[in-house]
């Protein structure tokens, strides 16, 4: 979908829906993985903490939804910005 977008709306456009998607996307990644960890088979968490091999797994995801949220999602957003203003600085 980015790269339809991307090619499809001007850039002006794009930067603006990007900016409004991407929060979203990393807020519902995090939200399925806390719904799927509560609602885990048999005895819910507590049966997730007893095996490791099924927990491992979670704290990999709920690891890369942290980042997503704190680190790269507002990362990202400064670098759009930035980017919209340095292209509009070069514009005659």
């Amino acid at each position: 979908m980015t790269k339809l977008c991307f090619q499809a709306l001007p850039r002006s456009a794009f930067t603006t829906l990007q900016k409004r998607v991407f929060p979203i996307y990393f807020q519902g990644q995090s939200l399925l993985l806390l719904l799927t960890a509560i609602t885990f088979p048999a005895h819910s968490l507590i049966s997730l903490v007893q095996q490791k091999g099924d927990w491992i797994p979670f704290a990999i995801a709920g690891v890369t939804a942290v980042l997503n949220l704190v680190m790269y999602g507002p990362r990202t957003q400064k670098a759009m910005i930035d980017r919209t203003h340095q292209g509009n600085v070069f514009a005659f």
